[in-house]
């Protein structure tokens, strides 16, 4: 059980179990001349002055309640929980990418980016480098321990009754963590805390919306809500409390009946395996897109014999390599543009091309992982054994 003493009131987590994206039901939205059935019909109602901010107050009423920013100070700030980006400048394009033989061939774009992980434009790419990170110590993990295969995981605590904060911080949230973990039988494990989930009574609005703009997918909910795409004021509008973790874990868990008898209360829920490396990236990527974060402070945590305590790495090779064009292999160049990702045009006579990079470079660490407390492996036999991380162009 989680210690007495703590404040507030959790709704417990087992009651809304997450996983609950697959359900795809229609539903009815209230308004006050009545109900309406589809997304465009609903958002027609909203355009109407007789109906506009008349929503069903299950979710609007506390919306317009409390200034932005109290829910969040009050259970923990979140990746990209904040009301406005950084910096004006912020997801600005200043740079593109493109094939020397083939302008056409796979262009992309750099954007401005402030490295703040509350920045609402710029918490994709935070998340990006810590999945990375966590990515190329799963992959290690696994050359370490050949037999094990991770798997995500969603767990949650017991409910305490008439507290509805029962972690104080990020690092009481990771202690009781630990402790479920090590119950249920997690010989290694990667985890986040997250204390919100999407509002249910949300996520139709949400599905209606992505199929009415053909969205795939990749736009879930919770990028759906740093996007504020029902502009409801911010990713706050979005979420209630409900504190659980996930996690990338491995060993042979108890059963889910007895390890509810055994800790109170508390649950956990196996997603999938993750097999290959792009799982593990995909899965990472998603979960630190919306994980609990302090200033100063990692936002993900390292458990059991994937820990820095019981597994060392040390980078063998670094290499500088040119990025090729993916259809003709042919060098890909970096050009100066304007903020719509055009080449400049201050000039009568047509576009100004400025080019900034000849050659575009990506620099490439191999990193060798072993058990901390034994002799660091030959290079000669475990060369096979290497993992490589792409770091930024």
């Amino acid at each position: 059980m989680i210690p007495a003493g703590s404040i507030g009131a959790a709704a417990p987590f087992q009651q809304c179990p997450a996983g609950s994206l697959e359900e795809d039901q229609p539903s009815q939205y209230h308004t006050k001349n009545g109900y309406v059935s589809t997304w465009i019909e609903y958002q027609e109602s909203l355009n109407n002055s007789s109906t506009k901010n008349s929503m069903y107050p299950a979710y609007v009423q506390p919306i317009n309640s409390e200034p932005y920013g109290t829910l969040l100070s009050k259970h923990g700030h979140i990746s990209g929980n904040n009301e406005k980006p950084s910096n004006d400048d912020c997801g600005a394009i200043f740079r593109k990418i493109q094939c020397s033989t083939n302008p056409l061939h796979h262009p992309s774009f750099r954007h401005v980016r402030c490295n703040d992980q509350g920045c609402p434009v710029c918490y994709v790419k935070f998340a990006s480098r810590l999945a990375d990170s966590v990515t190329e110590r799963v992959q290690g993990f696994k050359t370490v321990y050949r037999n094990s295969k991770p798997y995500h995981l969603i767990l949650w605590g017991a409910k305490v009754e008439g507290a509805d904060r029962p972690y104080a911080d990020l690092r009481s949230s990771f202690r009781e963590a630990k402790r479920l973990l090590e119950i249920m039988g997690a010989t290694s494990s990667v985890v986040w805390y997250h204390p919100y989930r999407i509002k249910p009574e949300l996520k139709d609005l949400l599905r209606h919306y992505r199929r009415a703009h053909k969205l795939d997918g990749r736009a879930g909910f919770w990028k759906l809500a740093h996007d504020d795409v029902l502009e409801l004021g911010g990713v706050e509008r979005y979420i209630v409390y409900a504190p659980h973790w996930h996690a990338i874990a491995t060993g042979f868990l108890m059963k889910s009946s007895e390890f509810c008898d055994v800790t109170g209360g508390a649950g956990y829920k196996k997603r999938r395996y993750l097999e290959y490396e792009k799982d593990v990236h995909e899965v990472a990527h998603y979960i630190s897109t919306h994980a609990c974060m302090e200033f100063g402070k990692s936002s993900v945590r390292y458990y059991g014999v994937i820990s820095y305590r019981m597994m060392a790495r040390e980078m063998v090779e670094e290499k500088i390599k040119d990025v090729l064009c993916q259809d003709c292999k042919s060098h890909m160049e970096e050009y100066e543009v304007d903020e719509k990702g055009e080449y400049y045009r201050d000039s009568p006579r047509g576009p100004i091309i400025r080019k900034s990079k000849d050659k575009v470079t990506e620099k490439i660490k191999y990193y060798l992982y072993w058990k901390k407390g034994q002799p660091k492996p030959d290079m000669g036999d475990h060369s096979q054994c290497l993992i490589t991380r792409f770091c930024d162009r």
